[in-house]
């Protein structure tokens, strides 16, 4: 189906939504474990991708539309070639120019001084960078095509050359990965002074590489004790620990997620991209062909009230800051304490959660536990 006859269109004066996500399927190398919407990188295909993401951007997102967050991710935006990054850069700029956050992922070995300087001329002024472990034989394990040191250059030029709002992501749980290897590089990370990172247990998806293989994630235990390790020594080195598997600087937060789990709109475009709009959210097709047709939605969810009372609460709760029962009670027709009332009662009871001038926010315990928790208000 076509993004004209399945999804309706909001009006500038009447959209709230700030965030646009822009996905860019390809990548130079197919990562072990990553099964998300990508492909190889071949450039013909990508410019005909680049021609219908133009079309789909024209007719989804309004040009005066108030957007504050743009996250390109992927596959690899930086895998385009030059000239394409800065057609895909120039397709953004009516959105980028304005917006206070505009982030791009990439991977250490394709940080150069061109690159930085393409990203800056695009407005681009946060980068996500793909670490995901200091040890280069993991690295290798993993389909990467960077060394430690490799990205410890790319982090040191890129804050030389004033791109300073940097994320690392980094992964644990990974098949061979001792906790010894986690702690490294976890000090590794934070030895590069970077003010945001992220991690991420190993998932093994069934058409993953890994998946396809056989591999496993360590056992529980292991990955429970990696992540309270994590917690409790980024917390040690100045970070905050903002969301379940965030942790930034103060002030450093990443603002264009912030949007995703504070449960507010966003545009979401490109092949496999997700997006919310008020009372539905829609699923972009992953299929390449369908794509490039021009049929760009693979599913539309409509939201009942319920639907959106579980969501907002689900999303809220991923952050340290928690839930506001003020906002929530401005948007749905029965209050939160009398909507929950015996969830609620049980989690504060069970020390999961705390409510203090109505804001619900969720203890330590909370956070790892969510699932649980969320299980309690689950109807």
């Amino acid at each position: 189906m076509s993004f004209e006859t399945s999804l309706p269109m909001c009006s500038p004066a009447t959209c709230e939504n700030t965030a646009l996500y822009v996905h860019i399927p390809f990548c130079r190398s197919i990562c072990a474990y990553c099964d998300f919407a990508r492909a190889g990188y071949h450039p013909v295909l990508a410019e005909r991708y680049l021609d219908q993401l133009q079309r789909e951007l024209n007719d989804r997102v309004p040009a005066d539309a108030p957007i504050r967050t743009v996250y390109i991710g992927g596959g690899t935006p930086t895998a385009l070639n030059a000239g394409q990054l800065r057609r895909l850069l120039k397709m953004l700029e009516r959105w980028t120019d304005k917006a206070r956050e505009v982030t791009i992922e990439t991977n250490p070995e394709a940080v150069s001084e061109e690159l930085i300087t393409c990203l800056k001329q695009g407005h681009v002024n946060r980068v996500s960078l793909g670490v995901q472990s200091a040890d280069d034989g993991m690295l290798k394990r993993l389909g990467r095509r960077h060394t430690w040191d490799q990205t410890v250059r790319a982090v040191d030029l890129l804050q030389r050359q004033g791109l300073t709002n940097l994320s690392c992501d980094l992964m644990y749980s990974l098949p061979g990965q001792s906790r010894m290897m986690w702690q490294k590089t976890l000090r590794q990370a934070v030895s590069l002074q970077v003010p945001h990172l992220s991690l991420y247990s190993l998932t093994i998806e069934e058409h993953s590489a890994f998946g396809r293989s056989g591999q496993q994630p360590l056992d529980d235990q292991t990955e429970s004790e990696m992540y309270f390790e994590a917690v409790d020594f980024l917390r040690a080195q100045g970070y905050q620990h903002y969301e379940i598997s965030n942790f930034a600087r103060p002030g450093r937060q990443s603002q264009h997620n912030l949007q995703y789990w504070k449960y507010h709109d966003f545009y979401g475009v490109g092949l496999g991209a997700s997006g919310k709009l008020g009372n539905f959210r829609y699923d972009n097709t992953r299929n390449f062909q369908q794509y490039l047709a021009g049929q760009w939605v693979a599913e539309r969810i409509d939201l009942s009230e319920t639907d959106r009372q579980f969501e907002m609460l689900m999303m809220n709760l991923r952050l340290a800051e928690g839930l506001d029962l003020r906002r929530y009670d401005q948007c749905f027709s029965i209050p939160f304490e009398q909507r929950y009332a015996a969830a609620l009662q049980r989690c504060l009871n069970s020390g999961w959660l705390t409510l203090h001038d109505s804001i619900l926010q969720p203890t330590e315990q909370g956070m790892a536990l969510l699932n649980s928790v969320l299980e309690e208000f689950m109807d």
